[in-house]
């Protein structure tokens, strides 16, 4: 809770740095998938059932061109999954506080329903409630974020159902860290946090 608080603060201080007429607030939150297949269920009880967890923030919209920026405050909730070292084998709790820049490119926009694209970085500060995994994760990870969404107008409302699909540039764990007394060295490949996202947005 303390890291959504902290969350909302950064975007309510970004939203001191710009104009009311460039800038519109929202508030989104969506579940996450490991891979986009998991989506593919046939119910949304399925669906709900293949998520790794879920997130919640604010964002801004920057502009009403064809091309604009978004920037974004997210708390993200990895899930649990189990951590298997020599010495070390126990179940960890993960979340992150996600900081997504994207562009938004507006694709044949109509009155009512206006599909988008978009495109950005993220930057990702990860944490744990396991004190001894927390020490393993790095300070910040980077991911590139790509996805598509539409624009619904809904009275006074616009609704931003997305999906959204982050690769992992950095690695969120160190690459050379100590478990249970043991030092251990992170493979190059291993520990990037790729995620599916599907997202419902509200902009007022």
């Amino acid at each position: 809770m303390n890291r959504l608080i902290a969350c909302l603060f950064v975007v309510s201080g970004l939203s001191l740095l710009v104009t009311p007429a460039s800038a519109q607030l929202g508030v989104a939150a969506g579940l996450n998938f490991e891979s986009m297949s998991d989506i593919s269920g046939s119910s949304f009880s399925d669906t709900y059932d293949a998520s790794t967890g879920y997130h919640v923030g604010l964002f801004l919209n920057l502009g009403a061109g064809p091309v604009a920026a978004r920037i974004g405050a997210f708390y993200r909730d990895l899930g649990e999954f189990d951590v298997s070292l020599s010495g070390f084998r126990r179940s960890v709790s993960l979340s992150s506080l996600d900081f997504p820049i994207d562009l938004r490119f507006n694709v044949l926009p109509t009155p009512v329903v206006s599909p988008y694209i978009l495109a950005g970085p993220v930057l990702s500060v990860p944490r744990s409630e396991d004190e001894d995994y927390d020490e393993a994760l790095e300070d910040f990870s980077v991911s590139g974020n790509v996805g598509f969404g539409l624009s619904i107008s809904a009275g006074g409302l616009k609704l931003l159902p997305e999906f959204r699909y982050a690769v992992g540039v950095t690695r969120f764990v160190r690459d050379e860290f100590t478990l249970a007394g043991q030092t251990f060295v992170a493979s190059e490949d291993e520990q990037r946090s790729n995620t599916a996202q599907l997202r419902l947005g509200i902009l007022f």
